[in-house]
């Protein structure tokens, strides 16, 4: 199992997400953390839509009230915990999910390429 160290789980304040980039695939790409609690769910940020980043404006991935992840760009929604979009253009896409584990305070990508 190839495990990937991103950050302690300690660095991602709970409630929010943290974008970096990862290897993912064989390939350097922009992802994003979110944490609750102690559990954590990562996408590869980039919605299936238009192909951006979903944080446009950088470091907001959410809605206001932190329910539901938003694309800044055109403002879909996806459930934060399996990417899938309820609202907008992409309705019934999903963002790409990716496995992490936390192991020891410390999240790890899981079989990132």
């Amino acid at each position: 199992m190839d495990k990937q160290e991103l950050c302690p789980l300690e660095d991602i304040e709970d409630d929010d997400a943290v974008g970096m980039v990862a290897r993912v695939a064989g390939k350097q790409r922009n992802i994003f953390v979110i944490r609750r609690g102690v559990h954590v769910h990562a996408y590869v940020n980039w919605c299936p839509h238009n192909q951006v980043l979903i944080d446009q404006i950088p470091g907001q991935f959410f809605n206001s009230e932190k329910t539901m992840l938003r694309c800044s760009k055109h403002g879909a929604l996806f459930q934060i915990n399996d990417g899938l979009c309820v609202e907008g253009p992409c309705q019934g896409e999903s963002l790409q999910s990716l496995k992490c584990v936390v192991d020891n305070g410390v999240i790890y990508l899981v079989d990132g390429g």
